[in-house]
């Protein structure tokens, strides 16, 4: 499984109780790693599911202090046609942090005259519709901050947020 991320950094794995949809509960694993967050079941000793880091939140529920919960974003449209060729469609993170970019980065740019008469005014286009999944998981509440801390280290470095 970490053989496949080509280079495996492995930063954290807290053993957790996985609660399914329907409310059972089983041994498990969460794996850490820059890339991906594997979700590994103990008495089954197989992976149940990969999240990429960039895609999903990790939170400790502040009336729960023993439950994490984890929140996918899926987006219903994953491309659109664009002439002979695809475009990706950007997450709605993505989305936001080009929409800033561009705000910023406008400030420094005059255009003539003639560009303001020829172009059409510019609106924002919507972010793709997405669905949220969230999953939880039961662990000792100190483990809990200390997963959190570390997940949101370790994305806003994938993201490249911050000083790294």
């Amino acid at each position: 499984m970490l053989q496949s991320l080509g280079r495996p950094e492995l930063h954290m794995a807290l053993e957790v109780t996985i609660v399914s949809g329907s409310g059972q509960e089983h041994a498990g694993c969460l794996l850490l790693t820059s890339e991906v967050l594997f979700v590994v079941s103990l008495c089954e000793d197989t992976q149940q599911q990969a999240f990429p880091i960039t895609e999903v939140e990790c939170q400790q529920e502040p009336e729960q202090p023993g439950q994490l919960t984890l929140t996918l974003q899926q987006h219903t449209l994953s491309s659109d046609s664009e002439g002979d060729g695809v475009r990706e469609r950007l997450s709605e993170q993505q989305y936001q942090r080009l929409v800033d970019y561009v705000i910023r980065a406008s400030q420094f740019v005059s255009p003539s005259a003639a560009s303001l008469q020829l172009q059409p005014p510019v609106t924002l286009a919507e972010p793709p519709p997405s669905v949220t999944k969230c999953y939880r998981y039961l662990v000792d509440p100190v483990f809990a901050k200390v997963f959190v801390s570390k997940f949101t280290i370790v994305k806003n470095k994938a993201l490249r947020i911050g000083f790294h």
